[in-house]
């Protein structure tokens, strides 16, 4: 299923969909901008760049880090280890093959719920670091996600128009501040 809104309100939408979860694995955190806005009473921030895990460890006591590869997470967790799995600007950083990958493995972890958030179709991104912790490797974008995609592997698709514009720096960087603005899509696939 796909719905579309002009509604921009991220957080909000995703805090919905994560609906209080017992315990949460945030995939791909980064230096964790998100950790403490996330509505679940016990989170795990896992990501492939040790200094964004070591940030993660120093700033945000309250959430157990994790320095593995998110390919790992099938291997690492046994099955329905977590209530939800978040993957929120992650998908965009993988090849085409391996996000696949990662989806399957997220939903055998999960026990009630994966959620993610790309933007829709490729959007063009260099290896910059926007937080300065030497992870330019790991911030570019290797594929890009359409609506029909997600809702083929049994996930509710929420077209986010406009999401991105001349309001991100990734954005203006990738294309210039009079670029149309690019759809976001976040959607999430229930296992119960």
């Amino acid at each position: 299923m796909i719905h579309v809104t002009e509604e921009k309100d991220f957080l909000i939408r995703l805090n919905g969909l994560i609906g209080g979860a017992q315990t949460l694995l945030d995939v791909g955190s980064g230096p964790g901008p998100l950790l403490t806005s996330l509505h679940a009473r016990q989170i795990v921030a896992l990501d492939v760049h040790k200094p964004y895990v070591d940030y993660i460890a120093a700033h945000y006591p309250s959430v157990v880090p994790l320095h593995a590869d998110a390919l790992e997470i099938g291997r690492l967790f046994v099955p329905g280890s977590f209530t939800a799995v978040t993957l929120v600007d992650v998908l965009e950083h993988l090849e085409k093959s391996a996000g696949y990958e990662l989806l399957r493995q997220a939903e055998i972890i999960a026990r009630e719920r994966v959620i993610l958030f790309t933007p829709r179709g490729f959007f063009p991104q260099e290896a910059f670091d926007h937080y300065g912790l030497n992870g330019e490797k790991y911030q570019m974008h290797r594929s890009g996600w359409e609506p029909e995609e997600l809702a083929a592997l049994g996930y509710e698709v929420m077209v986010m128009k406009g999401f991105h514009d001349a309001s991100n720096p990734a954005f203006v960087n990738a294309y210039d501040r009079d670029h149309e603005p690019v759809d976001a899509l976040m959607a999430v696939k229930r296992m119960a």
